[in-house]
């Protein structure tokens, strides 16, 4: 696909760096000259000086002829303009990203058709989403979803005490007469693989598995069956994140606390929350803190708006004794220190936006896409037709990269784990796990027509 991507930012630059490893022509418009030098240093695409709320800058990088537009700066105005201009120049699919909710929401007068959006991407409400379903799956420091919400790519971190420590991979089905799921890969030291039947889980492991929704807590009384269930939550910072997950968790657990450090915001987000305690106080405030018994929390999120401000919260209610630590953070330097000090983990706002751009875009049927850990891998469900090469043919026949796994199939409202004799069927959903080095592979196996199958 010929594709225009508009801001160098950080979400500009990693889905240009991606998009362009998979064969795609980009071109990227951005106003500030140093991050077209960077994008000019570093990756293998056309890089235009300008300002893309311009048609002439943006028919420069024939954006009127763009099979995609992606719009990602840092001003939302400029974002919108963009879309109003590509798609009335001729593109054929816009996409932008807006963090003002009043106008990214369904009940905003200013819809996206009006501006030829296809879809709008609002950072706040996709990380909230991701920090609810992490808390709704206490134990897991990743969740994704997949066939429609039935099946769950669940990452999980091999603790001390837990029976899976030293267990060979093998061995799990002899030491328990049924295991929910499939650990299609672990994390150590930075290096991410797919496990053998011989591979052996060490302490300090993470492990990502697929898990049918209802099989959660039954692998987690395997895995880890002192994790309790989530009753209470303190988040720190009243921002619109802190809100926004604030208010998701409303329905879900019973006691929601919301730390503010400034009085007015605080009385403000008050009034906004319907079942949110607000209280007006400072985490780095030790009297504040004993008084409130943060230390007793199920999870403790720390959504201010600066990293370094998380991070110091994170280290101090860790040694309050804290089941749970979650921080909002846009530096990915903060997670593996966080993860070798055993503190919690680090959501990335703008990684996040970038995955949830590119689960739309992707060729192929793909229903959906999840990008795995910082090393490029994925999950991917792909919707079988008639006319894949694919389809009718087992398994083990498909001629898969070594570095990827098939998780699960769904057929109709029956979910399975795929075996080498597996049958695919026209209509099914298969999920399938890919290490950054088989993703192009994957794609080219599920987008090929019958007769051409090798």
């Amino acid at each position: 696909m010929r594709i225009v991507v508009v801001g160098a930012g950080v979400v500009g630059f990693h889905l240009a760096e991606r998009l362009s490893a998979e064969g795609h022509r980009i071109t990227i418009i951005d106003a500030d000259p140093d991050l077209v030098h960077r994008i000019d240093e570093r990756l293998n695409v056309q890089a235009i000086l300008g300002n893309a709320a311009s048609p002439r800058i943006l028919r420069r990088a024939k954006a009127d002829s763009a099979d995609l537009v992606i719009s990602v700066t840092d001003r939302d105005e400029t974002n919108i303009v963009v879309s109003l201009l590509a798609k009335s120049l001729g593109a054929s699919k816009v996409v932008v990203r807006l963090r003002n909710a009043e106008l990214s929401s369904a009940a905003s007068p200013l819809s996206p058709e009006t501006y030829g959006a296809d879809l709008v991407v609002n950072p706040v409400d996709a990380t909230a989403e991701k920090l609810r379903r992490l808390v709704r799956n206490p134990g897991a420091f990743d969740v994704s979803d997949f066939a429609d919400g039935e099946m769950l790519l669940w990452g999980y971190q091999v603790e001390k005490g837990s029976p899976l420590d030293g267990l060979v991979l093998k061995d799990l089905r002899e030491r328990y007469d049924r295991i929910p799921g499939l650990i299609v890969a672990i994390s150590r030291d930075g290096e991410l693989m797919i496990p053998r039947g011989d591979d052996q889980l060490i302490r300090g492991d993470h492990i990502y598995v697929f898990l049918p929704r209802n099989e959660t807590a039954e692998f987690r009384s395997i895995a880890h069956p002192e994790v309790e269930k989530v009753e209470q939550v303190f988040i720190a910072g009243a921002t619109r994140l802190g809100k926004a997950v604030a208010r998701r968790l409303e329905s879900d657990v019973k006691s929601i606390v919301l730390v503010e450090k400034d009085r007015k915001r605080a009385e403000k987000a008050s009034e906004e929350l319907e079942k949110t305690l607000v209280l007006h106080g400072n985490i780095t405030d030790a009297d504040f803190v004993k008084e409130n018994r943060i230390g007793d929390a199920d999870y403790f999120l720390s959504l201010e708006s600066e990293d370094a401000e998380n991070l110091t919260n994170a280290l101090l209610v860790n040694k309050l004794g804290v089941r749970r630590i979650l921080i909002r953070s846009e530096q990915d330097q903060f997670q593996p220190v966080l993860r070798q000090a055993a503190v919690g983990e680090a959501v990335n706002p703008r990684r996040i936006t970038v995955s949830a751009i590119l689960r739309d875009i992707r060729r192929g049927r793909v229903v959906a896409v999840s990008q795995v850990g910082e090393s490029g891998a994925e999950a991917r469900e792909y919707e079988v037709t008639g006319d894949q090469a694919v389809c009718g043919k087992k398994v083990k026949d498909l001629h898969l990269p070594k570095d990827s796994i098939i998780g699960a199939i769904q057929r109709g409202e029956e979910i399975s784990t795929a075996v080498g004799d597996s049958f695919i069927q026209e209509g099914d959903h298969v999920i399938i796990f890919a290490l950054p080095e088989a993703v192009d592979a994957i794609e080219k196996v599920f987008t090929r027509r019958r007769g051409i199958l090798r």
